[in-house]
């Protein structure tokens, strides 16, 4: 008896999306591709943007931790790790410690470059999500005027029947509608999804740039403000 009502409800279900989407017009066909790079697009930043692969929390707390590890001196255990992490953080870091470099200026500026390439990097798709909360409000307006076109058309139609013509009028009303509904369900997730990402990426470029920046500073006045010449980092 359940699975019988379960049943009915999911195919009226199904008969009412179809319905939807079929008296919408084709313009429902450009909002379904929205719709569905939208989606793509944010669980993908979702998948990239956690924060484990770009701000980890261990190596979060040793550069914090800076001076601490120089003063024990773990300081060449701290450069494995470095050496090892894949994450953005590590990377950034990584050049800014290494000892090419004349002087603090010279790191810090090195490492802002690296960090405007990654940061470039994480905001990959997001404009993606800024086009398309801006085009899907407007399908579906084009759509709206399409419907109010048939129905104005409707009126007064020589030789057709008042049923007709209240048909017209009903498909008229649901195309514009519908339009509207569909064009607003596919720009608002994309609006808040890229708010949000944007927001989230501007915070961690904040965080990493101003963990480098003292990671440098700490560096530099432990080591009597040079870097020896190395391969990869200063050494202790």
């Amino acid at each position: 008896m359940l699975a019988a009502g379960f049943s009915e409800n999911f195919a009226e279900s199904l008969t009412s999306v179809s319905g939807f989407f079929r008296t919408g017009g084709w313009f429902m066909a450009p909002l379904a591709v929205c719709w569905f790079i939208s989606l793509t697009v944010i669980f993908w930043k979702c998948l990239e943007l956690r924060r484990r692969g770009i701000l980890p929390p261990d190596l979060t707390a040793d550069m914090e931790n800076a001076e601490g590890i120089l003063s024990t001196g773990r300081f060449q255990t701290f450069l494995g790790r470095l050496r090892a992490d894949d994450s953005v953080l590590a990377k950034i870091s990584r050049t800014a410690l290494s000892g090419r470099h004349p002087d603090k200026a010279s790191a810090i500026r090195a490492a802002e470059s690296v960090a405007r390439e990654e940061v470039a990097r994480l905001e990959r798709g997001v404009p993606v999500l800024e086009i398309i909360f801006t085009i899907a409000p407007m399908l579906g307006l084009i759509g709206t005027v399409s419907g109010l076109v048939k129905i104005f058309s409707s009126f007064g139609g020589a030789g057709a029947s008042d049923a007709a013509q209240a048909k017209e009028i009903a498909l008229g009303i649901a195309e514009a509608m519908n339009t509207t509904i569909a064009g607003l369900v596919v720009a608002v997730p994309a609006l808040i999804a890229q708010v949000l990402f944007s927001r989230h990426i501007e915070r961690m470029a904040l965080r990493m740039g101003t963990l480098v920046n003292d990671l440098v500073d700490t560096c530099w006045r432990h080591f009597h403000g040079s870097v020896p010449a190395s391969d990869s980092a200063p050494k202790a």
